[in-house]
């Protein structure tokens, strides 16, 4: 193309053409690649987000109640994190975790 036989005007609107165009085809390839990206992702159990910050958000599974308070059954522990007030209490008391476990 010979851009020497165009005028200003006409120069202008082919680079305001060009940079609609520009930007008209990023967005088709990046909807494209983010679409990629979610299939493949979702096809070992991921997000994209997860990809993103590199942590993988998988749901675990309800822990089940490992210890249960003798006297009152709405009392429950895991056994993860910090113990629980009744539990320090009852071992305080001279009480064992063996004693309590379900």
């Amino acid at each position: 193309m010979d851009l020497s036989r165009l005028s200003v005007a006409e120069l202008n609107e082919m680079q305001a053409e060009i940079a609609r165009e520009i930007t008209r085809r990023r967005k088709s390839e990046a909807d494209s690649l983010v679409s990629e990206f979610r299939k493949r992702a979702a096809e070992i159990g991921l997000s994209v987000e997860d990809l993103v910050t590199g942590k993988t958000s998988q749901k675990r599974g309800k822990v089940a109640i490992k210890y249960r308070h003798p006297q009152d059954a709405n009392l429950t522990w895991t056994g993860r994190g910090k113990r629980p007030r009744w539990v320090e209490a009852w071992i305080g008391g001279g009480g064992s975790l063996e004693q309590i476990t379900i």
